[in-house]
């Protein structure tokens, strides 16, 4: 809608008020929130509909646990009316630019905007979040000390397993947990592409503090496990075994 102090004619408020209620009907079967707009709508003059349009973010999609919950095919469909893509490009100018100053561009992803300036410093960011995993107990993978609050909970994995996230389990239990080598391969990849995938990366069986500590642990204890161990053997020891045969 344009930003003019000129009044919108009846045909342009017809327009744009179809176009609202055609959208939200398509990401809300349940008609509600097209039904909440047109009472608010139906007391406002053509003047007072304009005005509503010159607030921040004035069209707000109201959900509702268990009754109004979009799914994504619902979200393409309202794109569709919308005739807006929603997938996009994502320049990456920090990667590379070419000698015309173009950005190289990610393949098509989702993008999602928020619409929240971002606070200079925020109280709950200090009291429970953590930026950097560097204090960690090095016999266990446990972060430490400030550290502590970046690591996951039970429950976060249990919300992650009842949602079949298991791509997403592996990624929290392993690189972004104590498979410190996995780990470096993943942050390397990142400060080299900008971003980085599965597939960049290889978890090793050996590869974790917290297992390596209690495989140590059976050993001592005279157990053999399969925790780490090949045919009754640690890594180390089967390496090096290997290396030999091969010397001799």
């Amino acid at each position: 809608m344009p930003q003019t102090n000129a009044k919108i004619t009846k045909q342009q408020r017809l327009e744009a008020e179809k176009l609202i209620y055609d959208v939200l009907d398509k990401v809300d079967q349940t008609h509600t929130n097209s039904d909440y707009y047109r009472k608010l709508f139906s007391k406002m003059s053509d003047d007072q509909f304009y005005k509503f349009f010159q607030r921040r973010l004035p069209l707000r999609f109201h959900e509702d646990a268990f009754k109004i919950n979009p799914k994504m095919y619902d979200i393409i469909d309202g794109f569709k009316i919308l005739k807006k893509p929603l997938l996009e490009k994502v320049n990456f100018p920090h990667v590379y630019t070419n000698a015309d100053g173009k950005a190289v561009q990610s393949k098509e992803c989702f993008v999602g905007y928020i619409h929240i300036k971002r606070m200079k410093q925020m109280l709950s960011k200090k009291n429970n979040a953590s930026m950097h995993v560097e204090k960690r107990d090095m016999r266990t993978g446990r972060l430490m000390q400030e550290d502590k609050a970046a690591q996951e909970t039970d429950r976060d994995f249990e919300s992650l397993a009842s949602f079949g996230l298991a791509d997403t389990l592996d990624e929290f239990r392993s690189v972004k947990a104590d498979a410190m080598q996995a780990s470096s391969e993943m942050i390397a990849t990142i400060a080299d592409k900008g971003s980085v995938s599965q597939k960049d990366y290889v978890v090793t069986r050996s590869d974790g503090l917290a297992r390596n500590m209690l495989n140590v642990y059976l050993l001592g204890a005279g157990i053999h496990s399969n925790l780490v161990d090949n045919d009754y053997m640690t890594p180390y020891t089967a390496e090096n075994r290997t290396r030999r045969v091969h010397r001799d």
